[in-house]
């Protein structure tokens, strides 16, 4: 059983609040736009492992290193994170969950039997609300929490 915390475009925004469902996860995975230093390292201080991507507001000598794209193998699953679905490679078929975000709208939907999954913005809802996921899974099962913030 593992739980995981997926955010994007957080955009400067970390709210203690989060903390309140994210604590409990195993593993944070962050679809890029964090925005600044200071809300990378509130995020990276989380004390549990966390995956970012670069996102186009991402700026600066912290987010130099941030890959633009990452395949990472959580609990026997490969993850695959982009930030804008349109940048992801031609072949990620290996990829269990496809993980993006950019548009701030909350998506999910199994496609060619991967799971595409958006949380939508954490930190500025653009219309719609304020969010992110919980993704928890055991073996080939899999829940999709959708966490409303505002």
């Amino acid at each position: 059983f593992m739980k995981i915390g997926i955010l994007s475009d957080t955009h400067g925004v970390v709210r203690e609040s989060w903390h309140h469902y994210l604590d409990s996860c195993d593993y944070l995975i962050h679809a890029g736009d964090v925005h600044n230093r200071s809300s990378y390292d509130q995020l990276k201080n989380f004390g549990i492992p966390i995956y970012f991507v670069r996102g186009n507001n991402d700026f600066g000598d912290w987010a130099r290193f941030l890959p633009e794209t990452l395949q990472v193998p959580i609990g026997g699953k490969i993850f695959y994170i982009v930030h804008q679905l349109p940048r992801l490679p031609r072949n990620v078929s290996e990829a269990d969950f496809i993980i993006f975000g950019h548009t701030h709208h909350y998506a999910c939907y199994e496609q060619g039997g991967q799971v595409f999954l958006n949380p939508g913005s954490a930190g500025q809802g653009r219309g719609e609300s304020e969010g992110f996921v919980i993704l928890e899974f055991q073996g080939n099962s899999y829940h999709v929490e959708h966490i409303l913030l505002s």
